[in-house]
């Protein structure tokens, strides 16, 4: 994507979104000032409940990076993440979801040969909630997601890194549409913006750090009850976008693995 077009594309970011019943992907994280990165994560997405208002969500996933010299995606192993959510659809359009995760992810310097950094990794211990409204218009299916962030930062020995703590939010716009009459072709793309305020020795301010815009092809296999996820992200950092990041995504979710449910699909997102 050339530049031009990537600063044009934050313009976008409220009119942008989308609900998906059972279509919904594992998202990449964000890696940081990389060229390219790739992301690949394999989860389960069980009903808690017969009217599937309540579901589980739960994935691995793994994400490589370029080395700064290159945009080979899978040069070097990035980051390896296991999340845990579940979320609540309490009205016909709003739901929340409550969420923790544990990530280790690998540091490299930006010099030659571009081996690990001291130290070589940073462990993070995320909790999160979020609150979203869902709605539909004519064929397109939308929605607007608040997420609230706690993150604790973790050298690998587990004293705590430089910047210990983290409060972030995130706002995202997301929308979909089906391509069958039978549900189980979508597309759908989302844009985000993301603000933070971290702990060093003091508390920085407040501010806009980074957006991320995404495209996604899912395809359910209904007697497998498998769905398929193939996806591009853009991450572009900093307040003058100066910076971006392609990522390729593919991620597999499993759904309703203990049980088959035979009324209406999963209202997961």
């Amino acid at each position: 994507m050339e530049r031009s077009i990537c600063k044009v594309i934050p313009l976008l970011l409220f009119v942008l979104m989308s609900h998906s019943k059972g279509l919904a992907q594992f998202s990449p994280p964000g890696l940081g000032e990389v060229h390219t990165a790739a992301w690949l994560a394999l989860g389960a997405k069980q009903d808690l409940d017969q009217k599937g208002t309540t579901v589980s969500s739960t994935y691995l996933g793994f994400g490589s990076v370029s080395d700064p010299n290159n945009y080979n995606p899978v040069e070097k192993p990035s980051i390896y993440v296991i999340n845990q959510e579940v979320t609540h659809r309490f009205k016909p359009h709003w739901k929340y979801a409550l969420a923790l995760s544990y990530r280790w992810q690998n540091r490299y310097t930006p010099r030659p040969p571009y081996d690990y950094d001291t130290p070589k990794a940073r462990q993070e211990l995320r909790a999160y909630g979020s609150i979203s409204y869902l709605n539909s218009f004519k064929k397109i299916n939308y929605a607007f997601t608040y997420r609230p962030e706690v993150r604790r930062f973790y050298d690998p020995d587990f004293t705590l890194a430089t910047e210990s703590l983290q409060f972030r939010s995130r706002f995202k716009a997301k929308l979909s549409f089906y391509l069958n009459g039978s549900k189980t072709q979508q597309i759908s793309t989302a844009a985000e913006s993301l603000f933070a305020m971290g702990k060093t020795e003091n508390w920085s301010k407040f501010t806009y750090k980074e957006s991320r815009f995404s495209l996604y092809y899912s395809l359910t296999l209904p007697r497998q009850d498998i769905t398929l996820n193939m996806g591009y992200m853009n991450n572009l950092l900093g307040r003058d976008f100066s910076k971006d990041a392609h990522y390729l995504a593919f991620d597999v979710a499993i759904n309703n693995p203990f049980h088959h449910k035979s009324g209406q699909g999963s209202h997961s997102q």
